[in-house]
């Protein structure tokens, strides 16, 4: 807990002041006073940066959930989605912007906590039984050199973390306690937006928009298509379809006429990285 308390507040410290580090991280300069070191010439190997090239807009850390009781729908959204030029969007809702320095502590952080934790199987907790039908806690951070970790642990949580890795509640631990920070509503001209065949009846078919592009045939029983969209299009897809970035009562889902036959149709803000 120590090592969580010391690491946030050294995030929230960077994030307050102003930083000249590039995205891509690395040490401060030298003082005037400071000897030079003799290093042999594979010691001199230049270090994988922390963070992807700038100008590249890239996910650098995440927190999502997948699995359990609760139905995940198709535009499901990170808890917690990280990226290299300091965006965080908090459930497609809410988001904050770090500043260079405070994203290279955050991630190289992550980047410690994470290394060595398996990625091909879930961890389970330690003593006791799992609850069923859990959700699947999933981590993830891009490390140096290039890849993208995600480690899974099923039904982690803020009370049950000791039954974890110290390193793997550590990472959770950071990236949960960024949402408290977040107050600005996110926003983007772009839409990603969901296309299924109706489960019932439904009500009178209309005209699928001429705005929009017609669906195809879809993925096998649902008809699912997702696609990522802007400019006029996404007007479009405001208009048409069933918003799912609110909570509020929505009216009833209306059900379009297309080439392919009967389909209804959701969206919500798309990420920065949701392109097609």
């Amino acid at each position: 807990m120590s090592k969580y308390l010391y690491a946030v507040a050294l995030i929230v410290s960077v994030a307050g002041c102003q930083s000249s580090a590039k995205a891509g991280g690395g040490a401060p300069p030298p003082s005037a006073d400071a000897s030079p070191s003799i290093t042999s010439p594979s010691a001199a190997s230049p270090s994988p940066p922390l963070l992807p090239p700038a100008g590249t807009l890239t996910r650098v850390a995440e927190l999502s959930y997948s699995g359990g009781f609760a139905v995940r729908g198709d535009l499901a959204v990170p808890a917690v989605v990280v990226y290299s030029d300091g965006t965080v969007v908090f459930n497609g809702q809410k988001r904050l912007t770090f500043t260079p320095g405070a994203l290279d502590v955050l991630v190289s952080t992550l980047q410690k906590d994470l290394a060595g934790q398996p990625t091909k199987t879930v961890l389970q907790p330690n003593g006791g039984h799992p609850i069923p039908d859990v959700a699947t806690t999933v981590l993830g951070v891009y490390q140096p050199g290039g890849t993208y970790q995600t480690v899974s642990a099923l039904g982690l949580a803020a009370g049950n973390a000791s039954r974890f890795p110290a390193p793997v509640a550590d990472a959770f631990a950071k990236l949960q306690a960024l949402t408290s920070d977040a107050t600005t509503p996110y926003t983007t001209t772009k839409v990603r937006y969901a296309v299924t065949c109706p489960s019932g009846a439904g009500g009178p078919e209309q005209p699928w928009p001429k705005a929009l592009p017609q669906p195809g045939t879809g993925q096998p029983n649902t008809c699912l298509e997702l696609r990522t969209i802007d400019g006029p299009a996404a007007d479009a897809v405001r208009a048409a379809c069933t918003d799912v970035n609110t909570r509020q009562p929505q009216p009833a889902t209306i059900v379009y006429r297309t080439d392919s036959g009967p389909r209804i149709c959701r969206w919500r803000s798309a990420l920065p990285d949701e392109t097609s």
